[in-house]
């Protein structure tokens, strides 16, 4: 008794084999690219927190000083590194002109107002971000 195989169950299997590795393959681009969005997410959001950890810094020192106006070409601080967030933030103020604070106990008090700038950037992937923010000062220490 003679049998004949065709092979048809070795043809079956290997084109199971290759649709099972090609989707694996895709599986694992998928998620590799999935990280790598979520790196730059992060790496990002280090460079926004940089430009904030700037403003913060220029408003909690509470005096402007040597802040041209805003028509002038802006001078930049030097860069300040944050080791925490691998990166550097980079500064500048101008002075927005004065302005009479309303609602006061005391007439004319006048108010200094003040723009600040300030650039971000992470060492890593080179994300950049800049942030400008207005803020005011009250009383004599303003200007």
């Amino acid at each position: 008794m003679t049998t004949q195989q065709s092979g048809a169950a070795l043809i079956v299997s290997l084109i199971l084999l290759m649709v099972l590795t090609v989707l694996a393959i895709s599986t694992m681009r998928t998620a590799s690219l999935g990280l790598l969005m979520a790196g730059n997410a992060q790496v990002r959001q280090n460079a926004f927190q940089l430009a904030q950890a700037g403003i913060d810094d220029v408003v909690r020192q509470n005096e402007p000083v040597g802040a041209g106006g805003c028509d002038a070409p802006l001078v930049e601080d030097p860069p300040v590194a944050v080791p925490e967030l691998r990166g550097s933030y980079i500064t500048s103020v101008c002075y927005r002109g004065e302005s009479i604070s309303p609602g006061n106990s005391v007439p004319r008090i006048i108010t200094y107002n003040y723009e600040v700038t300030s650039k971000g950037a992470t060492d890593e992937r080179d994300a950049r971000a800049r942030l400008v923010q207005g803020y005011a000062l009250t009383g004599a220490s303003g200007r």
